[in-house]
């Protein structure tokens, strides 16, 4: 598809699946918000407990970002309010990504997929806020060639609402050409965020979201719990669903400890494929234009690494995938752009299936066995089996990117005049 989308028709589909996610947000997948719930109750104690024992498993930034609407409210004495208020920044948010979008893109592709994106992924793509950095993440990609310090500033600033987009940050510094402003940038905004955070809650609140990470246990849509979910579904009561202490629904039984285990190995893998990636992509690229196919897939398998191989998966990680694929289709042209759009449906194909799984599936895990938990468990497998898939295909693609980029000289003065 060549021809561009028409913005009013694009506004108005937007607004159409909008209004549709909020009426499920509101009636059959009301259950979404709980988070939303958690955050305003936990807001609510804030008096009691202060910023260190305050929604400690998120950044300090984070914190900030959840407060301000709630004290805002608490002003006029409408904090009952605050889940709404939050759906409508987030609302908001959402609609100043397509206004992006439409700027950039030149085809009808990246649009439409942002449109279809947070439709495919449900009403959870406004009860949690990992749209924030999902989206920041993708205007950082959308700003480099033009404005490099203010895609750094981006990418630090998701950084400090949800710390795995540092993952992020040594891609769109490689590029020679703007990589000083780009690490200056953003090693400045990072700064400020920590001095930010060390203000507000001290030094024990940066720790604190990866303490309560290193705590969790095996998360059942976890690509590590797969098989345990599996032999759950057909073996009853060889394993154990329960809340645990982290608010997640986590396995425990046969082969758990064996498949955490994996799970750090395999992140450990993946963090030396990706250590290698990055040194490449340093040594080679030249400047963010010509880098851009290269940064686009390391952005992307960077962030699907972190995905497939932790302990824990939930449906709304998919929010910080989604921006930065319709992104990189507003940039990429040729064979990069058509292989994107690839992986880009099959992204979504694995968003429709994590909303069948959550909310609609769920009941089939958390209330024990029926007729339906090997049918969820099997769709919570191919979920996994598709995102593992899509991670190969984006760390492979990276490294297809670089090789076919010229190895930049040592020494430019020394390259031969023509």
């Amino acid at each position: 598809m060549s021809e561009r989308l028409d913005p009013v028709r694009a506004w108005l589909l937007w607004g159409l699946t909008r209004l549709v996610l909020v009426v499920l947000l509101l009636t059959w997948e009301s259950g979404s918000v709980t988070d939303l719930n958690y955050y305003r109750s936990s807001l609510a104690d804030l008096d009691a407990h202060g910023v260190g024992g305050t929604l400690a498993e998120y950044p300090v930034p984070a914190f900030l970002l959840l407060v301000a609407p709630y004290a805002l409210l608490s002003l006029a004495g409408l904090t009952d309010l605050y889940q709404a208020l939050v759906l409508v920044l987030l609302l908001l948010l959402d609609a100043a990504f397509l206004r992006a979008l439409l700027h950039r893109a030149r085809t009808v592709p990246p649009v439409l997929a942002w449109i279809v994106a947070t439709a495919a992924l449900g009403a959870i793509s406004y009860a949690r806020f990992d749209l924030v950095p999902g989206v920041l993440v993708g205007l950082a990609l959308l700003r480099l060639v033009d404005a490099p310090r203010r895609a750094a500033v981006l990418g630090a600033l998701a950084t400090g609402v949800k710390y795995s987009p540092a993952l992020v940050l040594p891609a769109l510094a490689a590029p020679a050409a703007a990589r000083s402003r780009v690490v200056g940038a953003g090693a400045l905004a990072g700064l400020g965020l920590v001095a930010v955070s060390v203000a507000v809650g001290g030094w024990d609140r940066i720790v604190s979201p990866l303490s309560y990470q290193s705590d969790r246990g095996l998360q059942i849509e976890s690509v590590a719990a797969t098989p345990a979910m599996l032999r759950w579904a057909l073996a009853p009561g060889e394993h154990r669903i329960f809340f645990a202490r982290s608010l997640a629904w986590e396995i425990d039984g046969p082969w758990t400890d064996a498949l955490l285990v994996g799970s750090g190995i395999v992140t450990a893998l993946l963090l030396v494929v990706l250590v290698g990636l990055w040194a490449l992509a340093w040594v080679r690229l030249p400047d963010a234009r010509t880098g851009l196919p290269a940064v686009v897939w390391l952005t992307l398998g960077a962030l699907s690494a972190f995905v497939v191989s932790g302990k824990v998966l939930s449906p709304q990680y998919l929010l910080w995938l989604l921006p930065a694929a319709c992104a990189g289709l507003a940039l990429l042209e040729g064979t990069d752009r058509r292989r994107l759009g690839h992986w880009t449906v099959a992204l979504l194909v694995a968003a429709v299936l994590s909303h069948v799984v959550y909310p609609h599936a769920y009941r089939s895990f958390i209330d024990g066995h029926s007729g339906t938990s090997l049918a969820a468990a099997l769709v919570l497998a191919v979920r996994n089996l598709l995102l593992t898939g899509l991670c190969v295909a984006a760390l492979a693609a990276a490294g297809d990117a670089l090789r076919r980029v010229p190895r930049r000289p040592r020494d430019p003065a020394a390259s031969p005049v023509s």
